[in-house]
């Protein structure tokens, strides 16, 4: 074996030589090229001097024209007009004004002159048209999308009149009565309000919102009620089938996709007359009966069904306690839900 292995690690005469060969080679061709290093002849100061002349007066005249830019441009940004001309005159066409305004009742065209994106004025018309209003100058960093800059070169310029008369119905629009009463359309689902003459004397209008009995009510009761669409209604009406009835107001909270805020909102118009639950019998309910119950589900019911094995059946409701899977608030909760008839 060591014969073997000793003839890979030696090497021929003629191995040696390649080799040797292969070094040498290597060596003459790693040194030649300092022998034919092509010469840079005689170095030119004068066009040399020429050369860099230029390129300092390309720099210099491009310097200036950075800087006259950025002049222009802090001109137009700061430019102010006080008395508009006819905006449809070229002459008097000014890219980005500045001029005292209410962002509560610019239209479009006012919210252009003051120099915004045509994305952020619909943003501010989508905002108002909802019945959003701007209540201080600092509002306005509220608005996505408006930059720093424009937020600080705007706010000296905002005056936001809070007149009885001078409410805003509509985007750039004003409405006065002949007694100098305005009325304001506001989105919100609760009241609609109307500001008199005086300042002081208010005349609230509240939407009257239909009762609902949580037990009775089908898609289009809960359809009436503030922030329930069609799928929420769907949800809630489903949810109840599938509990057999509510016995709490607060039941109506846990369905699924239901913020808190939208159920608090629709709670003070909630009733329960009466309640009538359907009871699942722990002795002679199915699989799927037991797990299609919300508050059930899979696991209890597997253990309500071995336990049932066991035992041969439930005496009372009570026993659900000794299962592992339940306690004392989840017990609670199920059993207005269930019955143990024994046979």
């Amino acid at each position: 074996m060591w014969e073997t292995i000793r003839g890979y690690l030696t090497f021929t005469r003629k191995e040696r030589f390649g080799v040797l060969f292969l070094l040498i080679l290597i060596c003459v061709l790693f040194v030649l090229p300092y022998f034919f290093r092509p010469s840079v002849g005689q170095s030119d100061q004068a066009a040399y001097e020429k050369t860099k002349e230029g390129i300092l007066k390309f720099e210099s005249r491009e310097t200036d024209s950075l800087i006259k830019t950025a002049v222009h441009d802090r001109y137009q940004n700061q430019k102010k007009i006080v008395t508009v001309g006819n905006a449809d005159s070229p002459s008097s066409f000014i890219h980005s004004e500045l001029f005292y305004f209410d962002p509560n009742g610019l239209n479009i065209s006012e919210w252009r002159r003051l120099g915004l994106p045509d994305r952020l004025i619909h943003t501010i018309q989508h905002y108002i048209e909802k019945g959003g209003r701007f209540r201080k100058p600092e509002d306005l960093k509220k608005l996505y999308g408006l930059r720093n800059s424009d937020y600080h070169r705007l706010l000296p310029y905002v005056r936001i009149t809070n007149s009885p008369g001078n409410f805003q119905t509509g985007p750039g629009n004003y409405t006065k009565t002949s007694n100098n009463i305005q009325t304001v359309k506001n989105d919100d689902s609760f009241s609609s309000l109307s500001r008199l003459n005086s300042g002081r004397d208010f005349v609230h209008t509240v939407k009257k919102f239909i009762v609902t009995d949580i037990n009775f009510a089908d898609s289009a009761d809960w359809l009436r009620l503030p922030g329930i669409g069609e799928k929420l209604a769907s949800r809630i009406v489903h949810f109840r089938e599938k509990l057999g009835g509510f016995y709490q107001l607060d039941q109506v909270g846990e369905t699924f996709g239901l913020p808190d805020s939208s159920f608090q909102k629709i709670k003070p118009f909630l009733r329960m007359n009466s309640v009538s639950l359907n009871k699942i019998d722990l002795n002679s309910a199915t699989k799927e009966i037991l797990q299609s119950h919300p508050y059930i589900r899979w696991q209890l019911s597997k253990a309500i069904l071995e336990y049932r094995e066991q035992h041969g059946g439930f005496h009372s409701v009570d026993e659900l306690l000794q299962l592992a899977q339940v306690d004392t608030g989840k017990f609670e909760r199920l059993k207005p839900y269930l019955v143990a008839e024994v046979k």
